[in-house]
């Protein structure tokens, strides 16, 4: 399934949306043109999905706040992820992420809380070691 205009019956024209709740739907993937509508959203919930990539379109939601992607199968973060420059909670857990990329830990200015728990993260890794140290965490490692 895929969050489009048609499949979500004009989602795109809540442009004043801030929170946007899309758990437990099966969604594969985002739709970009329907997505980057939702200029105000701060909060975005995509867990319990079936998201196998990092929604390239959400590093491009400049007020997006917290975003959560837990209980999918991401297994990458992308470098565009450093664009989130208003990104202040990211919830990653349950998902089959084997390492977290530095640039997570020094690039992202605003980001306060970061959850990685069931992972497949390797221990004693640099970016870990700076994550705890940091802001809060849950690892889990």
């Amino acid at each position: 399934a895929v969050v489009s205009t048609q499949s979500t019956g004009g989602l795109g024209r809540l442009r004043s949306l801030k929170r946007l709740i899309l758990t437990h739907n099966s969604l594969t993937d985002l739709d970009e043109r329907t997505m980057l509508k939702l200029r105000e959203l701060t909060d975005l919930q995509l867990g319990y999905n079936l998201l196998r990539n990092f929604p390239d379109v959400v590093t491009r939601m400049e007020k997006l706040e917290e975003l959560s992607l837990i209980h999918n199968q991401i297994s990458l973060l992308p470098d565009e992820v450093v664009q989130m420059r208003s990104l202040e909670k990211l919830h990653l857990d349950n998902n089959v992420l084997t390492e977290l990329p530095e640039y997570v830990t020094l690039q992202l200015p605003q980001l306060r809380a970061l959850t990685l728990e069931n992972n497949k993260l390797k221990p004693n890794t640099r970016s870990t070691q700076q994550t705890r140290s940091k802001f809060y965490y849950k690892i889990g490692l």
